[in-house]
């Protein structure tokens, strides 16, 4: 397996390894997100108003503070009194401020102690600066973190909906190929029959009729990639069974089950990873062009799709990286798992 890596690594122009780091760290970002990401509240929905539409790269300084169990950002402080919200906690002397220092650590302190603190103290213990990177939406969050949740959908997405699909187009493939007859003829009538008709219509069609929901969006997918993964294997498996090596697995009366595992699946290998990047890609746009239109990915929950949807009409107001950059997110990620299959695919047909 190392060895195989090594030699697709060694074999890759320089596309293929382009769009094989990218979809690796896209993964590491995607694995290790609420560790890596500026906001790590829950779906990366912390909003800030008062900071909407920031540029790439702004900086604020902002004042951390807890209530009603939400961590949230405040512009600033112009008195301890009125830029830190009370809580309903009371103690014997006053009102207790619950807020979380620079350290991570949960502190709770009367507003009358806070009101003695000098200007550093409250600095060093409350007060930061917040580097918007990529900036921010019309809320006020970070987009940085919400484009890297949204990555982990569609790869999330891609992941689910190609494993559905690679089960159900090589049990197909396997068997209409290999056997024939009237299973054969069937399965052609229906691979031929939803040929027709474009991918996204058949998952629009199921997430209409089951509900709008990130499963039901997966397995929707899933369901419908199946036609050209069968499609491809059904074609192999009928030209690997004349094969002599079959014939001949055959004559020492090896069963079809044993024939299909160790003889005709592992040859299928090469056009399989082919067809699974490939339809990697599809999945992202599938799940994007749905979010897009208000069919997919609930919000708050982001996703690159639903994410250019809300910042797509600034791109003529003056404000186009909030347009251009879910845009580019999308395209990139589609675009790597394109090289990567045609890299797979020059280097099997280069091996053999």
């Amino acid at each position: 397996m190392i060895e195989s890596i090594k030699s697709y690594w060694i074999a890759a122009k320089g596309v293929g390894r382009f769009g094989t780091v990218v979809i690796i760290l896209a993964s590491l970002a995607s694995i290790l997100a609420y560790v890596i990401i500026p906001d790590t509240t829950h779906f990366a929905n912390l909003q800030v108003p008062e900071y909407n539409l920031l540029p790439p790269g702004s900086q604020r300084i902002l004042l951390e503070h807890r209530e009603r169990g939400e961590w949230s950002l405040l512009q600033g402080y112009t008195g301890l009194t009125t830029a830190i919200p009370m809580t309903e906690l009371v103690g014997k002397s006053g009102p207790i401020i619950t807020y979380k220092d620079l350290n991570g650590n949960l502190r709770e302190q009367t507003v009358s102690s806070l009101e003695s603190y000098s200007l550093h103290q409250i600095q060093s213990d409350l007060v930061k600066t917040k580097t918007y990177i990529l900036g921010t939406d019309k809320y006020g969050r970070d987009l940085l973190s919400r484009l890297i949740l949204g990555i982990r959908i569609s790869l999330l997405s891609g992941l689910i909906a190609v494993f559905i699909s690679t089960v159900i187009g090589v049990i197909v493939g396997l068997t209409s190929g290999y056997f024939g007859g009237w299973f054969d003829a069937i399965t052609v009538f229906v691979i031929n029959s939803l040929w027709a008709f474009p991918t996204i219509l058949f998952v629009f069609a199921i997430v209409m009729a089951f509900g709008r929901s990130i499963t039901i969006i997966f397995i929707a997918v899933g369901c419908t990639l199946w036609i050209d993964v069968a499609r491809l294997v059904r074609g192999q498996t009928k030209e690997l069974r004349e094969q002599v090596y079959v014939r001949a697995a055959k004559s020492y009366g090896a069963s079809s089950y044993r024939i299909l595992k160790d003889h005709i699946l592992p040859n299928l290998l090469g056009p399989l990873l082919v067809i699974v990047a490939a339809n990697f890609a599809i999945a992202i746009l599938i799940e994007a062009g749905l979010s897009y239109l208000g069919f997919g990915v609930n919000p708050p929950q982001p996703s690159l799709g639903n994410i250019l949807n809300e910042n797509y009409g600034y791109a003529l107001s003056g404000l186009t990286f909030m347009a251009v950059i879910p845009a580019l997110f999308i395209m990139v990620l589609v675009l790597s798992f394109n090289f990567v299959s045609k890299s797979i695919k020059d280097y099997a047909d280069t091996n053999g």
